[in-house]
């Protein structure tokens, strides 16, 4: 409990500033909450982004092995051709059948490479697909997300106007206080989420809702002092039209 000239006017001019506090306080942690919310939006769209850069350089090394493996099985069958070539100039029917072996060999190898080429094909063309899906879906997320976005910066924008003008109108009011309450009631409104000065209800604080001694609620009442809770430090109050037991 303090004295101040005028309590009960004080009083009077710190409720209205608590009014106007009260919603610039809000309205800050509405937008201090926002970098969160475009942190949020912007993480999830690079994480389906590396999702699409992995998934192409997956179709590159598909790609890359499939070129090999063509590579590799036009060479065999070059290597057929020169030996059926060859064969006909074969004199000795064993040196015609280690060839012809060798040729079996070559087209049973060439086979499997036909097979893997095939193989390779159908995974590159499912990966393309899969891929042209994923970056239209991400298309789509990302218009949504710079929707969002605009739409935080808009109320940003509209927030940041407001609270210009509660400043304005607080500025207003505090050269009416006394600048030692001030400075309490401005300690206590940091430190208690935005509420300073309360009304006593029900025999208890209406910040921190504890019960306050008789003498307490009072004085409150009385309005002849400044009347702090002795748990929450707010500042108290009871209107006028209101009765206490």
């Amino acid at each position: 409990m303090s004295q101040v000239k005028n309590a009960r006017e004080q009083i009077e001019f710190l409720k209205s500033l608590q009014v106007l506090d009260k919603e610039i306080h809000l309205l800050s942690q509405e937008k201090n909450g926002f970098p969160e919310k475009i942190r949020a939006i912007e993480s999830s769209l690079e994480a389906k982004k590396k999702g699409i850069k992995d998934a192409d350089a997956d179709l590159k090394a598909l790609q890359i092995k499939l070129k090999e493996n063509e590579v590799s099985l036009q060479q065999k069958e070059e290597q057929v051709k020169k030996l059926q070539v060859q064969l006909y100039q074969l004199k000795t029917n064993k040196e015609y059948s280690t060839m012809t072996q060798e040729i079996e060999g070559l087209k049973a190898d060439n086979s499997l490479v036909e097979e893997e080429i095939i193989k390779l094909m159908d995974e590159v063309e499912a990966v393309k697909k899969k891929i042209a899906e994923e970056k239209e879906i991400f298309k789509k997320e990302e218009d949504a997300a710079q929707k969002e976005k605009d739409v935080i910066g808009g109320r940003i924008r509209e927030i940041d106007a407001r609270m210009a003008q509660l400043t304005a109108e607080r500025e207003k009011i505090t050269p009416n206080i006394d600048k030692q309450l001030l400075a309490s009631y401005e300690k206590v409104l940091k430190n208690r989420d935005g509420v300073a000065i309360v009304q006593v209800e029900d025999g208890a604080c209406g910040g921190c809702h504890i019960g306050l001694p008789p003498q307490v609620v009072s004085e409150a009442k009385l309005k002849e002092n400044i009347t702090t809770c002795g748990s929450c430090s707010r500042i108290l109050y009871v209107d006028d039209d209101v009765e206490i037991n």
